[in-house]
């Protein structure tokens, strides 16, 4: 990586944009992403949580990255950007501001090439599930011959192919309130609760991709006082959407029945975001290109989701890792390794010449 991505490199882990920040605050601050795009003659727009910048006209050849990341307000200044014997640190240097400077950089060498037709969306609330900016993402998943995501390569340098999907599950247990030393006057909500979580955690072991597992549990107001109310939240992982109808009908199956006397339980399950299944197209074409620029990447299945998704499941041949790689993602240990930036790039630029030719 020359000093001129580094300097963007460093700014862009030294701007806070986490989780407790406004989207538009978050946009304001990276504004000058915004103008390198301009500079390279992209036209760009602002919708209220992502950067969109074109160049020619559809069908694109869509690049995808997110700005935000999961830390709060000050934590840059906390624990600023930092590069030792090739490792990066800093808040959000793998997951993934180093995914943003790759993409930046394989679209300056793209631009200065000819390559046209090309869109790319820099969002800022990935990390807080792609909200408000899901809905570009959609309408430019219509317009689009590929995805190129920049979410970090994996710690092994792996390129993610597949993705699993996510959902969230939320339980409720109402039961009766009364003298917690009068086991006969109430109806515990917390020991229901208890009951049903370890039965829903068995669907584990239904020998399907899917995960759920409980991840916060609520419930009781004062020690004295039988609890008459109870929750948990489960995280969900799946890999086709079958599997989220076979969880479904087996949380019906366990809430039919009440462990304590006198406890209802209902749920909720929401999908936050689809499955990337992995493209026959896409995998193809990768193999050609590592196997011509003589690049040994494995090709890996990731458990956590992805804008990719948006793309994937209008059947648009997609990839993701194609960032930096990295590890410790979502931690104050995450590192991103500077020696991978240069094979990710020349593979990415491949990618677009060989699209621009299909």
């Amino acid at each position: 990586m020359d000093r001129h991505w580094l300097n963007i490199y460093e700014r862009l882990v030294n701007t806070d944009t986490g989780f407790d920040i406004s989207c538009e605050e978050k946009l304001r601050r990276t504004l000058f992403v915004l103008d390198i795009l301009k500079d390279m003659g992209f036209s760009t727009t602002k919708t209220r949580a992502a950067f969109v910048g074109k160049l020619g006209n559809p069908p694109y050849k869509t690049l995808i990255g997110h700005m935000d990341t999961v830390f709060p307000e000050k934590e840059a200044e906390k624990r600023p950007f930092k590069l030792e014997s090739g490792v990066v640190r800093g808040p959000g240097a793998a997951d993934m501001k180093g995914g943003v400077i790759t993409a930046l950089a394989t679209l300056q060498r793209a631009v200065s090439e000819g390559i046209s037709d090309v869109c790319v969306i820099l969002n800022v609330d990935e990390e807080l599930g792609s909200k408000e900016s899901r809905e570009i993402f959609s309408e430019i998943a219509e317009q689009s011959k590929c995805c190129l995501s920049f979410e970090p390569g994996r710690e092994n340098n792996g390129l993610v192919i597949s993705r699993k999907g996510i959902a969230s599950l939320q339980l409720e247990v109402k039961g009766i309130s009364g003298h917690a030393s009068r086991l006969e006057e109430g109806a515990n909500a917390v020991v229901e609760i208890a009951h049903k979580i370890c039965e829903i955690y068995q669907f584990n072991s239904a020998n399907l991709s899917l995960t759920v597992n409980p991840t916060i549990v609520k419930g009781g107001k004062k020690s004295n006082i039988t609890p008459n109310e109870a929750s948990a939240y489960f995280d969900v992982r799946f890999s086709v959407e079958h599997e989220l109808s076979e969880l479904e009908r087996f949380i019906q199956k366990v809430l039919s029945t009440s462990h304590i006397p006198g406890t209802k339980s209902t749920y909720t399950l929401i999908k936050a975001r689809p499955p990337m299944p992995e493209n026959r197209e896409m995998k193809r074409i990768i193999l050609e290109i590592l196997d011509k620029l003589n690049i040994n990447l494995p090709l890996v299945h990731a458990s956590g989701g992805a804008d990719s998704a948006f793309f994937a499941v209008k059947g648009v041949p997609s990839v993701d890792g194609l960032g930096i790689s990295g590890g410790r993602f979502h931690s104050e240990e995450e590192f991103a390794l500077l020696d991978s930036f240069e094979d990710r790039v020349r593979l990415s630029l491949e990618l677009l010449r060989r699209f621009s030719e299909v």
